[in-house]
């Protein structure tokens, strides 16, 4: 482990922390996001959620540098980390993924792994990114087609950003990823209906545990393999 590269994304991932952008407006109906995401730092310094968002990005920037080292696909993840961290806050705050910053995210972290494919000559790993890719997104499509109640737009548009982060090391790490999310939001709510903390019929932003997952599987297990 490089002790200096991990302290110092921990460092820079505190100072982007306040600027991520997590501010919304939703419409009347609460499905479209009609102003922002946009960086409120002045709020986020003063408040636990903002606080919290600071600590996030600190850890998972130092995490991911512990994990992947000085090395081409480094900025892809930073990148990444600090959209999910964004979209995390909102979906928290608001119940909304806003896809103008999940295409944002996936266009920078598209383009940097490119960058990587480039520099380490893995154009099939960035092939494989791009299929898996559009591959989650079709697949939680689907689902939502067939039960619309359970998982919302935003949900399957950030499916397939994580189906891309993910599908850059392996395709077990994609689906194994995902199904981290699922299982992960299972146990809450089972655990949170057991407290009586919440109703059958209560929302849950799903968003959250899905990107839980996923993150757990790309520093944990990016290969695929959770249990050797």
């Amino acid at each position: 482990m490089n002790v200096a590269l991990v302290a110092g994304c921990c460092a820079a991932g505190a100072a982007l922390g306040p600027w991520l952008p997590v501010a919304v407006t939703a419409s009347a109906d609460g499905t479209v996001v009609v102003d922002g995401p946009r960086p409120v730092p002045p709020v986020a310094l003063r408040r636990p959620w903002g606080q919290a968002m600071i600590l996030s990005t600190a850890a998972l920037w130092g995490a991911f540098a512990a994990r992947v080292g000085w090395s081409w696909v480094l900025p892809a993840y930073l990148a990444l980390s600090a959209g999910l961290v964004a979209l995390t806050v909102i979906d928290l705050r608001d119940q909304l993924l806003p896809r103008r910053l999940i295409l944002a995210v996936g266009i920078v972290t598209a383009a940097l792994l490119g960058v990587a494919a480039a520099g380490t000559g893995a154009g099939d790993a960035l092939l494989r990114a791009v299929l898996a890719g559009a591959g989650a997104y079709l697949v939680f499509f689907a689902l939502r087609v067939v039960n619309p109640r359970a998982l919302g737009g935003g949900d399957v548009n950030l499916a397939g950003l994580l189906g891309l982060a993910l599908g850059w090391y392996s395709v077990r790490a994609v689906l194994l990823g995902l199904a981290a999310g699922r299982v992960l939001a299972a146990l809450f709510a089972l655990g949170a209906l057991a407290a009586r903390r919440v109703r059958a019929d209560t929302a849950i932003s799903y968003g959250p545990f899905l990107i839980a997952g996923a993150v757990l599987i790309l520093l944990v297990a990016p290969d695929g393999r959770l249990f050797g």
